[in-house]
């Protein structure tokens, strides 16, 4: 279970996820949108930057793979169930691009 501080960040961002969709706060809102935007950036330079990948390739992190599918499905589900559609899609599309750097990494 040590590897529970190194998704802290992760499980901060589906607790912002969930109470945005239930307050409807202004603040909340923007961290989600901010934080959506900022992430998908993140992991398409990751995923199409060759020198971005070597780069994540050293700073794996021990967490299962299941935690991490597991926050993104509940952030993807939760968005879409409460019809953020965008930041649903948005965050549906972090998920695959992650899956497929992890598939990229696990083949070199």
């Amino acid at each position: 279970m040590s590897w529970i501080k190194d998704v802290i960040v992760d499980i901060l961002a589906t607790i912002a996820i969930i109470a945005a969709v239930l307050y409807s706060n202004i603040f909340l809102n923007g961290l989600v949108w901010g934080y959506t935007g900022l992430l998908l950036f993140v992991k398409l330079l990751v995923y199409f930057g060759d020198g971005f990948m070597n780069m994540m390739n050293k700073a794996k992190t021990p967490a299962p793979e299941w935690f991490t599918h597991l926050l993104y499905a509940t952030n993807t589900g939760v968005l879409l169930y409460f019809q953020w559609w965008y930041a649903g899609a948005g965050w549906g599309i972090i998920w695959l691009i992650s899956y497929l750097t992890q598939r990229k990494l696990d083949q070199k």
